[in-house]
């Protein structure tokens, strides 16, 4: 039950005011002017609303309002005013009400005004906690990819080196940032449907039987489907289940091709495959990365997004120093200059990732 603060020297405006919250389902607390308003907020009782008239003697509702506010900057505040006064209306929003309603007014406009006045509130509430909520929500799934990482010994760190990587090509190719948090948490999830895999075919160094790939490829699917009770992860979801098809239409689950697949599984693809390449397998030693791109260059059109390829490129072109290949891709700038003066060979990258 939200909590108000009625304050007004007019008793019929108290009464009324009282009467319309207690019937909204307010709990309801009244002063009969600002000075006995503050004496309550200085208190300990909490409130989610304050509606004051202004025109009060001694204290005005504006006191009250910047007062309110000094000791719970939270608290969402209305300011009552006749109609002729929109001044002090203005004035009351300057220093943090939310809203003004105008007298005379009736019930239902109270109700309704201090109603929406409370929604944005919750809201903006809602923002800020998000805002806090997701670098730790990035993290943890960090730290959850790494977990399931441990189970396959040669891919650890994999899905750090993925998340920037692909964060890189999505900013290259102008993804807003809802879309490239979508990216970076698929990215970091892409193979969580391993944990489902035995894990003695994650460690197999030798080639894979027909029922083993069989097994291996059932990860995209157990991977969507852990992530399905997450409303909010739609596209996140997409990325884990569609991280291994391919442009021509021979991939997996679903033999998706072209623009069919969701961009930021595309995305994921290339970079998953370069990482797999030039930092090696149980099953596939390490390469350099001059040869890893020369692949993913031969591959593009048939099994990896052209677009996402030309911004892969692009990003181990850019200026900057050089660094290891595990520590960052935007880095690459030596390596890339060779690769794009070597010719394309018509390898498929196809044996870099499982």
């Amino acid at each position: 039950m939200p909590r108000v603060l009625c304050v007004d020297d007019d008793q019929f405006i108290r009464s009324l005011m009282e009467r319309a919250f207690r019937f909204g389902g307010y709990d309801v607390t009244v002063a009969a002017g600002g000075a006995e308003a503050i004496r309550i907020l200085d208190g300990h009782d909490r409130f989610d609303l304050l509606v004051t008239d202004h025109s009060m003697p001694g204290v005005t509702g504006i006191d009250v309002i910047e007062h309110a506010l000094r000791t719970d900057p939270a608290l969402t505040a209305i300011i009552v005013t006749a109609y002729h006064d929109l001044d002090i209306a203005m004035r009351a929003l300057q220093v943090g009400a939310v809203g003004f309603i105008p007298k005379p007014f009736n019930p239902d406009h109270l109700l309704t005004v201090a109603g929406r006045a409370l929604e944005r509130r919750q809201l903006a509430a809602e923002a800020l906690r998000l805002n806090l909520l997701v670098p730790m929500l990035e993290r943890f799934t960090m730290l959850l990819a790494n977990t399931l990482e441990s189970k396959d010994c040669a891919s650890t760190r994999h899905s750090e080196r993925l998340v920037a990587n692909a964060e890189a090509v999505a900013r290259q190719l102008g993804l807003d940032d809802d879309a490239r948090f979508s990216v970076r948490v698929g990215a970091c999830l892409h193979d969580i449907g391993k944990v489902g895999v035995p894990e003695e075919l994650l460690r197999k160094v030798g080639p894979l039987t027909d029922e083993e790939r069989d097994v291996i490829r059932l990860h995209p699917d157990i991977g969507a489907a852990i992530l399905d009770d997450i409303d909010t992860w739609d596209d996140v979801r997409l990325i884990v289940r569609h991280h291994h098809e391919r442009w021509d239409g021979s991939g997996y689950p679903l033999g998706l091709c072209t623009t069919d697949i969701p961009l930021g599984a595309r995305i994921v693809s290339v970079v998953d495959a370069f990482d797999v390449m030039t930092m090696g397998r149980l099953y596939a030693p390490a390469r350099p990365a001059e040869d890893a791109l020369d692949e993913i260059i031969a591959a593009r059109g048939r099994q990896f997004d052209p677009d996402s390829v030309d911004a892969l490129i692009a990003i181990l072109a850019t200026p900057g120093d050089y660094h290891d290949v595990v520590d960052t891709v935007s880095e690459l700038e030596l390596i890339a200059r060779r690769a794009s003066a070597a010719s394309p060979s018509r390898r498929m990258a196809s044996g870099g990732v499982r």
